[in-house]
């Protein structure tokens, strides 16, 4: 089995989805083939897709004909292994699932451990126990170092990843794993056998957490408005004042002293936001804005706000 992703958060079931569309719009190899879906529903009750072959656009194709698309793509708690074509039945056995989680993977992860279990089905026995997705998939994997198997457990809380020792051996390898909004939802890959494999991990968490992050509450804003100066500083900052709008901006790009023109930069990606003296987060967005020497005259309509974030 060549890519496992999981996440959590809203819409994971369209973010795994969208990672492994990610992963087959570039890559060459064990992919497009055969492909095992599994979300938990409200319930607890997982929702499936499999195909022996065409990837992830069969998985959405199974799911839509039986009118569970959306359902799928909303759950909170999703996972899905792929690889090439025609893989062993029941094609379940390769993404163990249960009420308190799912155990997806690469390589082998229905091979039986030392106490011939598989290690997916050990690792959701150990996410029934009430063990940390992380402590879970360690624990086995631990004890099996030898075994031709990577292990992504995810649940409500969390998500772990882990490889045996025997796989960290591989020069084919990949792997990933994303925070979005301070833990407020998570993506996790793990894939081998898919060229090119350098970056193909990044570019499937990528895009999943695109998904996640679109789906969460919007951050908080402040817009900018013609007459604004941005002051000439040694440090980044805007300073919010006690109703929320903005009381002063400071940049400490050299290029903007005396700049005439349009840019993105007035306030700039990742700017610490300061409250009464105290920093309380950081942009998330940039604002589109004409400056005169020092002055904002003028803001685009249509991108005239700046996100922020807690930190």
């Amino acid at each position: 089995m060549t890519i496992g992703i999981a996440a959590r958060g809203a819409s994971a079931g369209r973010a795994v989805l969208a990672g492994l569309a990610a992963v087959e719009a570039v890559g060459s190899g064990e992919i497009r083939g055969f492909g095992v879906f599994r979300a938990l529903g409200p319930d607890g009750v997982p929702i499936d897709a499999e195909t022996q072959d065409g990837g992830g656009s069969a998985l959405i194709a199974d799911l839509e004909c039986r009118g569970l698309l959306r359902q799928a793509e909303a759950a909170t708690v999703a996972a899905l292994i792929s690889s090439g074509p025609d893989r062993p039945t029941p094609l379940t056995q390769f993404l163990a699932a249960g009420p308190a989680g799912l155990v997806t993977g690469h390589r082998r992860p229905d091979r039986p451990g030392s106490d011939g279990v598989a290690v997916n089905i050990a690792a959701l026995r150990l996410l029934a126990a009430g063990t940390a997705p992380q402590t879970a998939v360690a624990a086995v994997l631990d004890a099996n170092p030898e075994l031709d198997a990577g292990l992504i457990a995810v649940t409500v809380a969390g998500i772990g990843m882990a490889e045996t020792d025997r796989v960290r051996r591989r020069s084919d390898r990949g792997s990933a794993r994303l925070t979005v909004r301070g833990g407020a939802a998570e993506v996790a890959v793990l894939h081998n056998a898919i060229q090119p494999f350098e970056g193909l991990a990044a570019l499937a968490a990528g895009a999943a957490r695109t998904v996640l992050e679109s789906a969460l509450p919007l951050p908080a804003a402040v817009r900018l408005t013609a007459g604004m100066t941005v002051e000439a500083s040694a440090g980044d900052g805007l300073w919010l004042a006690p109703d929320g709008t903005v009381a002063r901006v400071a940049n400490a790009n050299p290029s903007l002293a005396g700049f005439a023109g349009w840019t993105s930069g007035a306030v700039y990606l990742g700017t610490p936001v300061y409250r009464g003296g105290v920093r309380v987060g950081t942009t998330v967005t940039e604002a589109y804005c004409r400056l005169d020497d020092g002055r904002i005259a003028e803001v685009a309509p249509a991108s005239d706000t700046v996100s922020w974030q807690p930190d």
